[in-house]
């Protein structure tokens, strides 16, 4: 039986992983977030075969929390099973702003380091996955996603605000992130190591074009007219609107 650990549990990519995950016969899952007493992390870590580390903050009251909670979380982690003498596989979700010079950007780079030194040190395998801007079903609107902030505020006849409507953004769906987490190879037939996993499909449009696009969801109800579902992008933004 496969043992598997998911920090973050109930966050926007760990909600959708463990929905996942759950419905797989064999394995048994370990959920962990922040209102889980320490002691359930320490039992997970003593037994997973591997680690889903998806546990982080993007909005903390200081700049330090930043460090505290992606780096030095990591950094927790890595230590407590060098100390067990245990090197289960670790995938951690990153971030694009890994590769800039901000207080979340330098947080997500030095968790990229602290789980590079612990493959080094112990021989274990590790892969980060720099994600860009994530939108699918669970995501929070009004807090770090453009597409689910556009499409509840449309939906609800709320007011968007929009920058630059020229800004462009990259965006990719949830399911492909999940999807790809589990085509992660089993760690007993996976070799020591510390990589990055190679970028996930993504769309790239405007800030204005995907408030456009949004806004004719909403007017389809008026005018009746269906959405192009041959889409991928389509089809996947039209989950609040359509039931398909």
């Amino acid at each position: 039986m496969s043992d598997v650990l998911v920090t973050g549990s109930q966050g926007f990519v760990g909600r959708n992983l463990c929905a996942e995950l759950s419905r797989r016969e064999g394995l048994q899952l370990h959920r962990y977030d922040v209102d889980h007493p320490p002691s359930d992390l320490r039992k997970a870590l003593a037994t997973a075969d591997i680690i889903f580390h998806l546990a982080g903050v993007n909005r903390p009251p200081t700049p330090e929390d930043y460090q505290r909670g992606n780096a030095g979380f990591t950094e927790q982690i890595c230590h407590d099973l060098a100390a067990m003498g245990r090197k289960p596989k670790i995938v951690l979700s990153s971030s694009i702003q890994a590769e800039l010079d901000n207080p979340y950007g330098q947080s997500k780079r030095s968790a990229e380091q602290a789980l590079e030194h612990y493959c080094q040190k112990t021989g274990a395998a590790g892969v980060v996955y720099r994600l860009k801007n994530l939108f699918g079903k669970w995501c929070r609107p009004n807090y770090n996603s453009v597409t689910a902030t556009f499409c509840h505020n449309i939906a609800n006849d709320l007011p968007i605000q929009i920058s630059n409507p020229a800004n462009v953004v990259d965006l990719t769906y949830i399911d492909d992130v999940v999807a790809a987490f589990l085509r992660e190879p089993e760690p007993r037939t996976t070799q020591g190591g510390f990589r990055f996993a190679e970028a996930l499909p993504s769309h790239q449009t405007t800030l204005g074009e995907l408030a456009a696009l949004i806004q004719s969801f909403r007017d389809h109800r008026k005018t009746l007219r269906v959405p192009d579902f041959s889409q991928p992008f389509v089809r996947r933004c039209t989950q609040r609107f359509y039931p398909i």
